[in-house]
C-alpha cells in the first residue's frame, strides 16, 4: 500500500527514457557554454524536453491520445503528422550519418590549389573553428610547397577585418609565404565561398583538383556544393570541439535540406 502524500514511483522503462531524454538535452545544451546557440541545438533541446515531459506524464498523454483517436478528423491529423515527422526524422538521420561519415575526410592525391573556407572572426582574431581550419591548411601547405591557397571569406557582422584577411595574417605568422596566398573577400556563405574561389582559379589559371579545407562537420556539404558547381575537389577535415560536434552535425543536416529546397 502506497504511503499517503508520496508520489507514485515511475516504472523503470519510463525512468530510463526520461534519463535518456535528459542526456540528449544535455548534449545539445553544452555548446551554449561556448557561445553556440543556433536553430539546430534549439530544436534538439526542445524536442528532448518534450520527450521527457511525455514520458513523465505518460498516462495522461495516452488518455489524451485515445480521446483524439476517437474523432475521425483528429485521427487523420495524427496519422498525417506522424507520417510527416517519421519521414523527416529518417531523412535527418540519414543526412546526419552522411555528415558523420565525412568527419575524417583526407585528400587521396596532392592538390595544387587549396581553398580554405572562412568562418567567424571575433574583431580581428579568428574564432576557434577558424583557427582549426588555418592550422590544417598550414600543415598541408608546409607538406606540399608547390600548392597555393585561396583564402575565402568576406567581412561579416561584428568583424573588423575580412575572414580572408584574418586567415592571411594567421598563415603568414605560421611561416607560409604571402606569394602562395590569394584572398577572396566577397563571399558570405559556403556556396559563395566555392563559386567565387572557382572564378578566381579560372582568372589566375590555377589548376585543380582543389583541396577544400573546413571543419570536419562541414566537409560533406562543402564537397556536395563543389560537385554541383562542377568544381573537381577533395576535402581535408580540420578538427572541431567534441562538445559542439553533435550540434553542428545536426545543423549541417538541416542546412542540406535547405540547400536541396533552394
Amino acid at each position: 500500500m502506497r504511503r499517503s502524500g508520496r508520489p507514485p514511483r515511475l516504472p523503470r522503462w519510463r525512468r530510463l527514457l526520461v534519463l535518456l531524454s535528459a542526456l540528449g538535452f544535455t548534449v545539445f545544451f553544452l555548446p551554449v557554454f561556448g557561445g553556440i546557440l543556433n536553430p539546430a541545438n534549439l530544436a534538439a533541446m526542445g524536442g528532448f524536453l518534450l520527450l521527457a515531459a511525455l514520458f513523465l506524464w505518460w498516462p495522461g498523454a495516452l488518455r489524451l491520445l485515445k480521446r483524439c483517436w476517437a474523432r475521425p478528423w483528429a485521427r487523420l491529423l495524427l496519422l498525417l503528422s506522424g507520417l510527416g515527422l517519421a519521414g523527416l526524422g529518417i531523412l535527418i538521420l540519414v543526412l546526419c550519418c552522411q555528415v558523420t561519415a565525412g568527419l575524417r575526410t583526407e585528400p587521396e592525391q596532392p592538390c595544387p590549389t587549396v581553398i580554405v573556407l572562412g568562418c567567424q572572426v571575433h574583431g580581428s582574431s579568428p574564432s576557434l573553428l577558424l583557427r582549426y581550419r588555418v592550422q590544417a591548411a598550414a600543415e598541408y601547405l608546409n607538406a606540399h610547397p608547390e600548392s597555393v591557397a585561396i583564402l575565402s571569406g568576406g567581412l561579416g557582422e561584428g568583424e573588423e577585418i575580412s575572414e580572408a584577411e584574418c586567415m592571411y595574417r594567421e598563415l603568414t605568422a605560421l611561416g607560409i609565404e604571402p606569394a602562395r596566398l590569394r584572398l577572396e573577400e566577397e563571399s558570405r556563405v559556403t556556396l559563395e565561398n566555392l563559386r567565387f574561389s572557382q572564378a578566381l582559379m579560372e582568372r589566375e589559371g590555377l589548376s585543380g583538383p582543389a583541396l577544400i579545407v573546413s571543419n570536419d562537420f562541414h566537409i560533406f556539404r562543402a564537397l556536395k556544393m563543389a560537385e554541383d558547381l562542377g568544381l573537381p575537389a577533395q576535402g581535408l577535415a580540420a578538427r572541431s570541439t567534441w562538445y559542439s560536434r553533435p550540434t553542428y552535425i545536426l545543423r549541417e543536416a538541416l542546412a542540406l535540406v535547405k540547400y536541396a529546397l533552394d
